[in-house]
Parts: C-alpha cells; structure tokens; sequence
C-alpha cells in the first residue's frame, strides 16, 4: 500500500498540504475580492498541449464531464502546440482504459497556444499541474482549477464535476434541487410504511445475502451491487445509492461499465438513485432518463466553508479526507434527511454518507448486510463480494485516476469510518431508531450488534 513507509506517508502530505492549500488561498483570495463565482459559459484548457496522445486524453475527459446538452451549452479551448492546430477532434481515439465519449465536439476547439489570452475564460482548467505556480497563470488565480489526474487523489474528477454543474444557469440549478427533493418526497410516500429496513453493503458477506427475506421493508443498495442481477431480483432494491468519483462518475471504463448497468437495475425495478447534488448535472446530461429517479443529496463539505474555516480545517486534517465538518447554517453533526432539512453530513463511506441517514429518516429498526469491515491484515482498504464487483476492469479506474490509490490512506480512512459509524449509531439510537448487522463485521459497532438466528427468518433474533 503507497502510503505504509514513513517516506510515502511523507510525500503524502506534502501533496495534501499543497492541493487543499492551493485551494484555500483560492479561496481567500475571492473572499477578499468579493468574488462570488457565476454561470460557467468559457473555459481554456492550459498549457499548450504538445502530442496527440494528451489532446485524445483531454477531448475525451471534457466530452464526459463538460457536454453540450440542452441545459448546458459551455465553450471550451484546448492550447495546442502549432503542429495540432489542425487536428480533427472528433477523429481522435481515447486512451484504451477510457469509454470513448467523443462523439460531436463541436463545443471544443484548439487554439494557438501563442494567441491564448487567459483572461477571456470564466474556468482556467491546468491539466499539467507543473503549471500551477506560473506567473502567468497565478495571476488568474480565482479561476484557477488543477485538473491533472496526477495532482492528488480524485480532485481532477471532483472539480470537473463541479464545473459541470456551474455551467448551468442559476434558475436551472434551482430547478434541479427542487426535482431531487420532488423525487426524494416520492420515495419517502413509497416506502413511509415501512418499520423496518435493510441495507446492503459490498464486503463479502453479501454472498449471504439470500439468506434472508426482505418484503415489507425498506431496501437500499449501492455501488456495484448493480452487477449481481441474482441478488438485486431478490433483493428488489427501492434505492440505489453511489457517490464515489473515480468508480462511478469517470470516463474510464469501470465506470461506464458500472452506469450501463445501473441505468439497467433503475429500470428494471423503478427504484432512485441517490447522488451528491453537484453529480446531479453531469449524470442527467448524459442520461436525461434519469430525470424521474434522481435524488441529489447535498452532503455540506470544505467546500462550503467560509475561508477562516477552511484554514483551520487545513491546518488540523491528515490522512488524505476531507475533514468531517458541523452541517454550515446547522448545529448537529448529523441529520436524517427529510423535505424540510435536506442534507446529510458529508462521511467517508457510502453507507455512513447516505444508506444509513435515509432509512433511519423512516424506519424504527435497521439491519446491515454485507459491511465487513477491514481485516487487520488486508492491504486495500477492504475486501469486496466478487460477485458484486468489476474487478476485470479495476486497472482502468488506476490508469484513469493515477493518484486516487496512491495517496490514500487506508488505516485512516477505515479509522474515520468505524468512528463515523459508531457516532452515527449512537446518533440514531437516541433518536429511538435500532441498528443490527446480520453478517459478521469488523466495524465495532456493528461487531457488538451481530444478531443470530435461522438462516431465512424476516426478524432476526437478539
């Protein structure tokens, strides 16, 4: 694991420290200037692009996360070298790890790097980020973002997707927070009845999974469960919930593999899905089917930090995460989402992020499957059901987004988790809400809640 010699977890920081750095001067400086940002309609990829291969790369990224669609229509310029300035896009092939999205690109253009003027684009995009201290571009710096896959973790992914949602005009973003809480009241009248629920992890355990009965309750899937069609019929899930931004929302391969077959599992049950509010643009300019079943969540984050609190936070995290912080506008640390406080705490897991809120939102009493944990021993940060996985595409994922595994900290990652979990727990349970696991589990709180009885009973016993 990059990251386990004194050396890596160095360098580790080093990289966390000048990323969230960049970011919070960023974000000073427009807080000084009274910059509030503004609907993206330009933006420039920067510096010159020298060789096919990289310009394929690019064209590809800015056709997944920047589309041209009926409520988006941004511009945008790639600097090139002289020898690319004829070069037909739409004739390019993306890199062998990548779906190809190049289809019309008729919004992209190259342009002289020679000619660019920085100071015509809303969105300065560094796709090389030896670039991001350059005089010429630091000048620019409020409209400055690093989207280098190489910078650190998957903020390449996460700015890209953010972008998309600013290139949206504000009546339009409003409209699409109101269409998530408008499906969010849908799911809660369809499953309001509801006294129990179930939710479904991806750790090995999950082979277990039929051993139960799940009619009656509420029941929340995610990830890549979507590849087990066995169990999802027996499951029959009402929510599918995802968020991880190299596995789902990227243009590598394991990605589209995984939202084909998500668009299938939708279809096939009717169920939602359950996204952050800024993956809500890109996912519905591709997929504009999704419109009826799309819930965006906002999880508040750094992102949402005036810049004094961002500084502080700066200053005190480690570990490659964002730093948990208290709900902006809000004294608790945690919520259970209803229409009138619509929002989640921003976690480290999918199931302490969504799953785990939502249904503790309705339900008395929630059971967990399939969240084991991580073995002492385990070099990831924990092992998945294999049948619940695209392992065959998993290199695609480390060719697209080469710094996602290489600067995560996996024991503090699973640390926070397990707190998460426990704090989140306790949260519910003073609410009178009850959590059990029916599979083993090496999260401790889920550990102490191991319940036991037959293998196919509805209500497990104490």
């Amino acid at each position: 694991m990059y990251g386990a010699t004194r050396k890596g977890r160095f360098e580790t920081n080093v990289r966390t420290a000048k990323a969230y750095g960049y970011y919070g001067a960023q974000k000073l400086v427009k807080s000084l200037v009274g910059d509030t940002g503004g609907v993206i309609r330009s933006a420039i990829f920067y510096p010159a692009v020298k060789d096919i291969g990289t310009l394929a790369d690019l064209v590809n990224r800015v056709s997944w996360y920047l589309p041209h669609c009926a409520s988006s229509h941004p511009q945008v310029s790639i600097a090139v070298d002289k020898t690319l300035l004829n070069t037909n896009l739409e004739d390019l092939a993306p890199p062998a790890s990548q779906e190809c999205y190049i289809r019309k690109a008729e919004h992209i253009h190259v342009v002289d790097s020679r000619a660019v003027d920085l100071s015509q684009a809303d969105a300065i995009m560094l796709w090389n980020k030896e670039s991001m201290f350059a005089p010429r571009v630091l000048r620019h710096l409020t409209r400055l973002s690093v989207v280098d896959p190489t910078y650190y973790l998957v903020l390449e992914s996460v700015i890209s997707q953010r972008l998309c949602a600013q290139t949206l005009e504000i009546r339009e973003r409003e409209r699409l927070a109101e269409l998530s809480k408008e499906n969010y009241k849908r799911l809660l009248e369809k499953v309001g009845h509801c006294d129990d629920a179930y939710v479904f992890g991806t750790g090995p355990s999950l082979d277990r999974a039929t051993q139960f009965d799940y009619r009656g309750a509420f029941r929340v899937v995610c990830n890549s469960i979507v590849r087990n069609k066995a169990l999802l019929h027996h499951i029959r899930p009402q929510l599918l919930a995802f968020v991880d931004h190299a596995f789902f929302f990227s243009p590598c391969r394991y990605a589209a593999e995984f939202r084909r077959m998500m668009l299938e599992t939708v279809q096939e049950f009717q169920c939602y899905i359950m996204v952050q509010d800024f993956q809500v643009p890109l996912l519905l300019a591709h997929h504009p089917e999704l419109e009826e079943r799309i819930i965006g969540m906002p999880a508040p984050g750094i992102w949402d930090m005036r810049s004094s609190e961002l500084i502080r936070t700066l200053l005190a995290r480690r570990g490659g995460m964002p730093t948990p912080v208290k709900i902006p506008g809000h004294g608790e640390e945690y919520n259970f989402p209803t229409l009138d406080r619509f929002y989640v705490r921003l976690t480290a897991s999918i199931m302490t992020l969504f799953m785990l809120p939502v249904v503790s939102s309705v339900c008395r009493n929630i059971y967990v499957v399939g969240a084991d944990g991580r073995k002492p021993e385990e070099k990831q940060l924990w092992d998945y059901s294999s049948s619940s996985q695209f392992g065959n595409l998993m290199q695609t994922i480390l060719e697209t987004h080469p710094a996602v595994f290489r600067d995560s900290n996996y024991m503090h990652i699973y640390k926070r988790h397990c707190n998460e979990f426990k704090e989140l727990v306790q949260y519910g349970e003073a609410a009178g809400k009850r959590y059990y696991a029916l599979t083993p589990s090496h999260i401790p709180v889920l550990a102490r809640r191991l319940v036991s009885g037959g293998e196919t009973q509805t209500e497990p016993v104490l």
